[in-house]
């Protein structure tokens, strides 16, 4: 925002200088407006302002909303949500910083789980038991999540085999369910336990919490769960055939409405949806449609589940064959979001972008963002870990490059008759062991070399 005479400007009513900034000042320009002088600040320092920048941020970066009411926060606390997820999408001025715990109990990294927006992370310890930690805190405490054993007394020597979560956009606060699938470590059953818990977030600011309650446990043919894939809402539980070589492609859509307050319920019946292969990924990206993706065949297929016996393919849309590492889908009112790269064993990488509509009248489109250069890295030695607007790339000694990518996902069309031009922030850092999460909106990354956990944050320069 340009003014040529501030004096004018200053002259003018609270009221009026805050509905002017509301309508024509950038997120990078608040922090300069906020120094200029008190009369000016003041004229941001109202809800109406954050309420605002907050809407925009969700709608024109598909930010995830925060955890609490907006009511619920002070202005100050509004204004710090979102000056921190502007710094995140700048590449100049900001910095890593990084604090470390000692972290006895993180064992393989695949069994974490970086909640959406950032600040809780789920651990799995110990059997069946789920922990969390709050990551703006400066201790980083544990607190038992759930434990299905505490909850089922039938449960002995249980495995977990995987889990997944499903957030509720439509809640009010943050709330999601978890699901944990396990085997009897010591048994020939041929059954699987599947259980599934309500997740709320209670209280407020830093003295929330996490609090879980079991709301379904149910069992499911076993079928060679050993290398399943799954996912949930909150309707449907849904998973693959496996890879065995008896089994027909496809994936088991089970309704557990009947399992609701049961315990060890023998939901035995499942409606089988037919596959061209088996499928690598599975997810609902909005209510009951469902995105289905097949390594094999370089492909998603989005199917609306109709129910529990019934099913409906919507589209198909395919992916090029060099493609790999995809973002996690992000969900945004009118679409669903997920972005790859192709040029898997090249220096420049292309960075894709694949927007699935909520509206099934149309149909997927991929949208090309632009290149990553790996300039002055040995590519071959590279994490990755893609966002829909910004990305972190780290080589395995000390260099870091966070990537800010703009895109309208609205139109079918890039913003730029070219590859947008990617914006690159280069800089030396620690050795921090594997990258094992990434949450684009406040630009935090997690590393762990098994004994420690490093969290590495994003702060104004």
């Amino acid at each position: 925002m340009h003014v040529q005479n501030p004096g004018a400007l200053v002259s003018l009513p609270i009221e009026v200088l805050s509905r002017i900034f509301i309508y024509y000042v950038d997120g990078s320009d608040i922090p300069a407006l906020q120094q200029t002088c008190q009369t000016l600040r003041s004229a941001i320092m109202t809800r109406q302002f954050w309420y605002n920048r907050i809407h925009r941020l969700c709608k024109e970066y598909a930010v995830f909303p925060p955890e609490e009411e907006l009511e619920e926060y002070t202005i100050a606390e509004l204004e710090q949500w979102t000056l921190r997820r502007y710094h995140a999408r700048n590449t100049s001025p900001v910095k890593l910083q990084l604090h470390s715990r000692n972290s006895p109990m993180l064992g393989f990294y695949g069994d974490v789980f970086l909640v959406p927006g950032g600040r809780w992370l789920l651990i799995r310890y110990g059997g069946l038991s789920v922990y969390f930690t709050d990551l703006d805190s400066s201790n980083l405490d544990y607190h038992l999540l759930l434990d299905p054993s505490n909850d089922n007394a039938r449960i002995n020597r249980c495995i977990l085999l995987g889990y997944c979560i499903w957030i509720n956009h439509k809640a009010p606060r943050l709330s999601f369910l978890f699901e944990a699938t396990a085997v009897d470590g010591g048994s020939d059953l041929e059954f699987a336990r599947v259980y599934i818990y309500q997740v709320d977030l209670m209280g407020h600011g830093v003295g929330a919490t996490l609090v879980a309650q079991i709301i379904a446990t149910f069992q499911t043919p076993r079928k060679n769960v050993w290398r399943f894939k799954h996912t949930l809402n909150n309707r449907y539980f849904i998973r693959n055939h496996g890879w065995d070589s008896c089994a027909v492609p496809g994936v088991e859509v089970v309704e557990y409405s009947q399992a609701m307050g049961c315990l060890d319920y023998p939901l035995m019946d499942s409606h089988t949806l037919l596959n061209e292969v088996y499928a690598n990924h599975l997810e609902f990206i909005n209510e009951d449609v469902l995105a289905v993706y097949c390594e094999v065949t370089c492909s998603y297929q989005i199917f609306n589940i109709e129910s529990s016996t019934s099913s409906k393919l919507l589209h198909k849309i395919k992916i090029d064959s060099d493609s790999h590492n995809f973002s996690r889908i992000r969900w945004t009112p009118n679409a669903s979001l997920i972005t790859f790269i192709e040029g898997q064993h090249h220096e420049t990488k292309t960075l894709h972008a694949l927007v699935m509509p909520h509206d099934s009248r149309f149909h997927p489109w991929t949208v090309e963002i632009g290149n990553l250069r790996l300039v002055g890295q040995n590519y071959e030695n590279i994490q990755q870990s893609l966002g829909i607007f910004t990305s972190r790339l780290w080589n395995k000694t000390d260099k870091s490059s966070h990537f800010g990518h703009k895109w309208d996902y609205t139109c079918e069309l890039s913003t730029c008759s070219r590859p947008a031009d990617i914006s690159i922030l280069e800089q030396d850092v620690d050795q921090l062991g594997i990258l094992i999460a990434f949450d684009e909106d406040i630009g935090r990354s997690l590393h762990s070399d098994g004994r420690e956990l490093n969290v590495v944050d994003v702060r104004a320069g």
